[in-house]
């Protein structure tokens, strides 16, 4: 009797512990025993393939996808750089900061200064205006524009000053020693702030109207647009050459050209050459200018290296 109930313990353990016998498993031990064809209740070879899978045997088109440069961007390397410029009858101060950041130390400095406090100040278009000052009888005031420079986390503050004529407010370009002396005080004034680290977030909007762009023209060479009239930028191009110490031999203005030479030992040739190479600047609109090289076909390379060089350095 006990042997039996052994057995039988044996058997009951043995069924439990097959998976095979789990309900969930059945799967496993079915057996195919009709057609696909019965399955369906239709012939197979007439039904539509909507997802066929292509043949081994078809070659796949090789492509080759070219990738385009990354913009170039650089940004001022001189944290605490501040310069004073003119160009004809404009004058502008460069501030190594993003817009933002120069917005509210220009605002702190005119409000501190009794002749220069703030009439209105606009930070989308990145205006401020004085109030009213009286001078040699006349009602004048001046007026300022904040802007982004050439580089990246750059700022252009352009300085004009304006003579009421009736109800009508004119440029002032009389009284230049005027303008250069209140020019000079503010660039004094703006770097003894020394460092800073505050934004302003009215005036973040001033910092995405980049004035600079690296592209390739349709036949692959490198230029510069620059979104500045021609002066401006026959001006900068021919600062940035003498600080990236390019030899200039000759220039042109009225055909909007430098003449320069690369020689082999700054990286360019291997042979010792010595290469000449045109540098223009090109006017496409009253605010739009193009720098490109002129240089063969096959320098395509020295091309881009000399756009890099000139666009690290513009300002």
């Amino acid at each position: 009797m006990k042997l039996f109930f052994f057995i039988f313990i044996f058997f009951i353990v043995s069924c439990a512990s097959n998976p095979e016998n789990n309900k969930s498993n059945k799967y496993l031990s079915a057996k195919d025993r009709e057609s696909v064809e019965k399955i369906l209740g239709q012939n197979i070879s007439k039904s539509v393939d909507l997802y066929p899978i292509p043949t081994t045997d078809v070659e796949v088109p090789k492509k080759v996808y070219e990738l385009p440069l990354p913009k170039q961007y650089f940004s001022s390397e001189e944290n605490n750089e501040l310069r004073l410029h003119k160009l004809g009858e404009i004058r502008w101060i460069y501030l190594s900061l993003e817009p933002s950041k120069a917005w509210p130390m220009l605002q702190e400095y005119l409000n501190e200064n009794s002749d220069l406090n703030i009439s209105k100040a606009n930070p989308e278009t990145g205006e401020i205006f004085t109030k009213e000052i009286d001078r040699n009888n006349l009602k004048n005031r001046f007026v300022f524009k904040v802007e982004s420079g050439l580089q990246r986390e750059s700022t252009e503050i352009f300085i004009s000053n304006e003579i009421l004529n009736g109800s009508t407010w004119r440029k002032n370009s009389e009284d230049d020693e005027y303008i250069k002396s209140v020019s000079t005080n503010i660039l004094n004034g703006l770097s003894e702030m020394g460092s800073v680290t505050g934004t302003s977030l009215v005036a973040l909007n001033l910092n995405s109207a980049d004035k600079t762009e690296v592209f390739v023209d349709k036949d692959g060479f490198s230029k510069i647009r620059l979104m500045v009239n021609f002066p401006r930028a026959w001006s900068a191009l021919q600062r940035t050459l003498t600080i990236a110490e390019f030899d200039i031999n000759d220039f042109d203005r009225e055909e909007g050209v430098f003449i320069t030479e690369i020689k082999s030992e700054e990286g360019f040739f291997g042979r010792g050459e010595t290469k000449e190479i045109k540098i223009f600047v090109e006017k496409i609109a009253q605010n739009e200018t193009i720098i490109s090289v002129f240089m063969e076909e096959q320098d395509k390379d020295i091309i881009q290296e000399i756009i890099s060089q000139i666009n690290q350095v513009l300002s």
